[in-house]
């Protein structure tokens, strides 16, 4: 009997047992995981705390469900004071309470819930991840296909994050701060729930791993970078909410002042683009030599001292351009709409000349032939390097803040001349613009892929 189970433990397993043994251990882990969420989690919680200062201020915070802001307390200190000392009530939970399904009913159902949204989405992950991990278990057992490959990456993905997660929503039980930690260790650690969800995650996350040599497609993609960024914006406001989350607030209209700006800046530009361009190939004089004249003067001088004079000179001749918004958008549709000009002559002139004969011959004006089939085939040619405009100009935007737009510059330069926090403050703006530059960046590749054809 012996000798048969040597056998046995030295035979080498068929694919298809590997792949069974593959989909066990993710079963596992999914089940392992429901069943951490039964189990005691956070044990205790901060009911209050009660934040001194040197001078003999006192900020008293009561806590009906989780902690919240407490961390921002700490660090927000009255004038000419510094940070004394922080005493905090720990009150214990029974179970189900203090289970991950306790912790869910109480923060849903808690008015304050809004404060407590990213603990929530903390704990839901992990449960997403399980869903996601029946699913594919299922679909590979009972389709004939067995596991769909589209499915394999973004499952490793997810498995990827859910460990994260769950250390996460830890950190929420003591606001990020290792200060209130260190005040009531004990009470505050995990306990055995969370390890049993942090080992369920890890076995999900080994089974789509083994998953991998089903698709040759990379684990990873530039997506990765921009809910990076975005995390990092996050991440700094929690550890570090004053001044980050101050800045984060004072500056957020600025943010929706930049993409609106260049939203409609866009707009004129892909109009002026498109008529500089048809008006480059024109066989008429004057129409070509208007927009030659146009392109190359526009292309020789700097963005910055186009916005300078139409800022400050031309108001005196267009009233209109006293507005700060109008100005901004007619700087950057004139500025770019050179550029552009450039790139839709060149996508025109890669489609065949035949292609415009053979339109004219069927009895198609110019403009006929123009909008049916010219310009449907120059858009993939243009398509491109036009994305690559928009996420040029979404980051050139910056300039108007010389023209008082109150756009993301601008509201960083007024925190900071406020404050003097120069390093905080261009920190976050630097970031927020790299989440939003990245975001466009990928959304142009999206469709750039989309419209891909072969030539």
């Amino acid at each position: 009997m012996s000798s048969d189970l040597g056998a046995f433990v030295g035979r080498r397993l068929s694919p298809a047992e590997r792949r069974k043994a593959r989909f066990m251990i993710g079963l596992a882990g999914a089940f392992l995981v429901l069943l951490s969420y039964c189990l005691p989690m956070f044990s205790y919680r901060i009911t209050s705390a009660t934040t001194r200062f040197s001078g003999g201020a006192t900020k008293q915070s009561d806590y009906p469900v989780l902690i919240s802001g407490q961390h921002y307390a700490q660090t927000d200190l009255p004038n000419d004071q510094v940070l004394q000392r922080v005493d905090i009530q720990v009150s214990p939970l029974a179970w189900p309470r203090n289970s991950a399904w306790g912790w869910l009913e109480q923060v849903i159902g808690s008015p304050q819930a809004g404060k407590s949204l990213s603990f929530l989405l903390c704990l839901l992950y992990p449960l997403a991840v399980v869903a996601l991990t029946f699913y594919l278990l299922g679909r590979a057992c009972t389709s004939n296909a067995g596991l769909s490959e589209a499915w394999i990456i973004p499952h490793i993905n997810m498995a990827f994050v859910a460990p994260f997660s769950l250390l996460l929503a830890w950190l929420h039980q003591f606001d990020f701060s290792a200060l209130i930690l260190s005040l009531d260790r004990a009470a505050l650690l995990p306990r055995l729930g969370l390890w049993v969800a942090l080992l369920g995650t890890l076995l999900i996350l080994g089974s789509a791993i083994s998953l991998r040599q089903g698709t040759h497609r990379g684990i990873t993609n530039w997506w990765a970078l921009v809910f990076a960024a975005a995390f990092l914006i996050w991440l700094l406001t929690r550890i570090k909410p004053f001044p980050y989350l101050e800045i984060w607030s004072f500056i957020t209209d600025g943010i929706l002042v930049t993409l609106r700006i260049t939203l409609t800046a866009f707009g004129f530009i892909l109009l002026v683009s498109l008529l500089g361009g048809i008006g480059r190939l024109s066989k008429i004089r004057v129409v070509y030599a208007i927009t030659s004249l146009y392109v190359e003067v526009i292309r020789g001088i700097p963005l910055l001292v186009q916005l300078l004079f139409i800022w400050f000179a031309l108001p005196q001749i267009f009233k209109g351009l006293s507005n700060p918004f109008s100005a901004a958008v007619v700087g950057l549709t004139v500025c770019y709409g050179a550029y552009g000009s450039e790139i839709f002559r060149a996508g025109i002139s890669s489609i065949h000349l035949g292609q415009m004969e053979a339109a004219r011959s069927m009895g198609m004006t110019y403009v006929q032939a123009m909008r049916y089939v010219i310009l449907p085939q120059a858009v993939r040619v243009i398509l491109p390097p036009v994305g690559n405009e928009f996420v040029a100009l979404l980051k050139d935007s910056s300039l108007v803040s010389i023209m008082a737009v109150s756009d993301l510059t601008r509201r960083g330069r007024e925190y900071m001349s406020r404050t003097f926090l120069s390093f905080e403050t261009w920190i976050m703006v630097a970031l927020c613009y790299l989440v939003l530059t990245l975001f466009a960046s990928r959304i142009v590749e999206f469709i750039e892929l989309k419209s891909r054809f072969e030539r």
